[in-house]
């Protein structure tokens, strides 16, 4: 079961995209089982990671690819190319995902 929630960027890692201040609606669901068919190449996600639990990150998905074990794995991104992203973390299972980002509410000003 999936749930709608709001959420407000902070910092400038998703610039030009989204800015410091947007109001974005996300799609808070677990992808676990249903992951790769709803997360795809181009969405942009609410993560978790296991090492920063309670830290939100917003990235883009850059690419997806299923591991030896047959686990789904996301590679993600930054629009803003100085953020923090998969370039400094890895591969990321597909069990970080938390949310995926369905639209942005408000602009900030």
């Amino acid at each position: 079961m999936s749930k709608y929630a709001s959420m407000v960027i902070e910092g400038d890692s998703m610039e030009p995209t989204y800015n410091a201040g947007d109001w974005l609606m996300g799609r808070w669901a677990d992808y676990r089982l249903t992951g790769m068919r709803r997360i795809k190449v181009g969405d942009v996600v609410v993560i978790e990671r296991d090492e920063q639990p309670g830290i939100f990150y917003v990235k883009r998905v850059s690419e997806t690819r299923f591991t030896e074990e047959h686990l789904p794995s996301i590679y993600l991104l930054s629009d803003n190319p100085s953020g923090t992203d998969s370039r400094q973390w890895g591969w990321l299972p597909i069990t970080s995902v938390r949310a995926k980002i369905e639209f942005r509410m408000k602009r900030a000003r």
